[in-house]
């Protein structure tokens, strides 16, 4: 629940921030939240936060077995 941090498994982490960067594509929340960060902090770590969050939602689907359109029904903001 907390930070991603690099002394957990290093290719997970990997594979979070690939699946963040294109989730940013396609989800536009993730694309705002990420493109507001970069501004404002430097892009590695936008892409870190990205990884985050989506990792956050992927916890959220498990636990509540949901699926992605249910999840946004629930906790994303509407566009």
């Amino acid at each position: 629940m907390g930070r991603i941090s690099k002394q957990g498994n290093s290719f997970l982490r990997f594979l979070l921030v690939e699946a963040g960067q294109t989730a940013v594509r396609y989800d536009a929340e993730l694309g705002r939240f990420y493109r507001r960060l970069a501004v404002r902090k430097h892009r590695a770590l936008a892409k870190v936060a990205v990884a985050r969050k989506l990792a956050m939602r992927l916890y959220l689907m498990l636990r509540e077995d949901w699926d992605y359109a249910q999840l946004c029904k629930a906790v994303c903001r509407q566009a």
